[in-house]
């Protein structure tokens, strides 16, 4: 059966970053089934170029204590670069998702405290009982980091589609070494972000927060 737009849409707009996890691990066979969806992804001349590894307990735990640790006594050296400034339109968007999100979680400006421990959240993976990695073979080049953005946007929507719940993290991506130690990744491999994976925790209120959307022609020109 072929999917009409409005399911599509309806999926697509379902989906949210999850910040807060239940502790339940998901069953391998429902993991399984969105990543083999997101694997239907177009690819240049289907290279497929995605290499992927996703925990379970208690191995997340392993990982998730390792990122902390590094965290909180080494600098973030990422295989690729994160970006430094963000020119308008893009600082206005960024700011405003801060400012939605600590306001959901109530945490004010000045709050030194709350602020680190909610940065910290990121390398505890919010709890999530899953944590998938991504990275790309580098020798690939840059057209490489389109396929993998088709692909992650199409997991996405398996995983919302599924009644799973998912943030995907760059912040991760800031300690490569420890992902390495600790996932097998070879050298040729740069790591490019994480995905915490997992049951949402309804009743947290870092969840009930949402990012707003511009309209298409903030994004979009047609030129007949």
């Amino acid at each position: 059966m072929t999917p009409d737009l409005e399911t599509v849409t309806r999926v697509l707009g379902a989906r949210k970053s999850v910040r807060a996890f239940l502790p339940s691990p998901v069953p391998r066979e429902r993991l399984a089934a969105v990543f083999a969806a997101a694997q239907h992804a177009p690819s240049w001349c289907n290279t497929q170029p995605w290499r992927v590894v996703v925990t379970e307990p208690p191995k997340t735990d392993v990982v998730r204590d390792a990122l902390v640790t590094a965290a909180k006594s080494g600098l973030p050296s990422p295989d690729v670069p994160f970006p430094l400034d963000y020119p308008e339109p893009y600082l206005s968007h960024r700011r405003a998702c801060g400012f939605a999100l600590y306001g959901a979680m109530g945490i004010a400006r000045d709050d030194k405290a709350r602020r680190y421990d909610a940065w910290l959240r990121n390398y505890q993976v919010f709890d999530a009982p899953h944590l998938a990695v991504v990275a790309v073979d580098r020798r690939l080049g840059p057209y490489a980091l389109i396929d993998i953005g088709v692909w992650l946007g199409q997991l996405l929507a398996a995983v919302t589609a599924e009644g799973l719940a998912a943030c995907s993290m760059a912040s991760i991506a800031a300690y490569p070494k420890v992902l390495r130690e600790h996932l097998g990744f070879t050298a040729e491999l740069d790591i490019l972000f994480g995905i915490a994976l997992g049951f949402e925790d309804e009743a947290s209120a870092t969840n009930q927060f949402r990012t707003s959307r511009a309209p298409i022609d903030a994004n979009v020109t047609f030129l007949g």
